[in-house]
């Protein structure tokens, strides 16, 4: 019974095979921070990025709920469209390809949730059976990706996006880690620029969709 338990903890915890290795190191606060680490079984490395904001929660959240807005500040997005809302969120994300690779596409269901001392996770992994497979697009057999927003004491959040992607099909590893590099950068940094528009720097509770899990956040 031990070595059964033993097992299924193996199998729930993330196949981390190393720590995370600094990879872009903002120079000041407000700045990104990024890093890759290694993972089991697997020649694609994780990557996460983290930055420290002076906004709001609400406004962040306000940006990566806004699925018309996705091509414009995510790693090589085409767009997205929300496919329901019942009892969690599916949303289906396209993907530019890097030459000489085809543009890649993934559904996904998203789970929305706040920790005891106000932290918010949004949290993204693949849906099955929601969206057939779309012509001239390959689709991602793997994607866990979870932003976490965490209120900090003096106005300013931080704001930590974090992911393992298996890209699928014929990707050089070489082309697959550079994304590792890339993505967290020039997405958070995309976030940013979102915040400073009026629809997202100045939003409020009215402004954020109702979708599961928003309504027991307290903002």
């Amino acid at each position: 019974m031990k070595a059964v338990v033993v097992a299924l903890l193996m199998l729930a915890a993330p196949a981390w095979a190393a720590d995370w290795e600094l990879n872009h190191e903002g120079a000041q606060r407000g700045e990104v921070t990024t890093y890759v680490r290694e993972v089991s079984d697997s020649s694609v490395k994780a990557f996460k990025g983290v930055v420290e904001l002076q906004t709001s929660a609400t406004s962040v959240l306000a940006v990566i709920t806004a699925v018309d807005t996705f091509e414009e500040w995510i790693f090589q997005s085409q767009g997205a469209d929300r496919l329901s809302i019942k009892e969690k969120e599916r949303i289906h994300m396209r993907f530019n390809g890097i030459w000489p690779v085809a543009d890649r596409d993934v559904v996904l269901v998203n789970t929305l949730t706040q920790k005891a001392d106000g932290e918010i996770h949004l949290h993204s992994e693949n849906a099955e059976g929601f969206k057939d497979k779309q012509q001239g697009f390959v689709r991602i057999p793997a994607l866990d990706n979870q932003f976490v927003i965490t209120p900090l004491a003096d106005g300013w959040v931080r704001v930590k996006f974090e992911t393992f992607v298996d890209p699928g099909g014929n990707v050089p590893v070489w082309l697959a880690n550079l994304v590792s590099t890339r993505a967290p950068l020039v997405t958070l940094e995309g976030l940013k620029e979102q915040l400073e528009k009026p629809r997202f720097a100045q939003a409020t509770r009215g402004d954020l969709p109702e979708l599961p899990g928003m309504e027991g956040l307290k903002l």
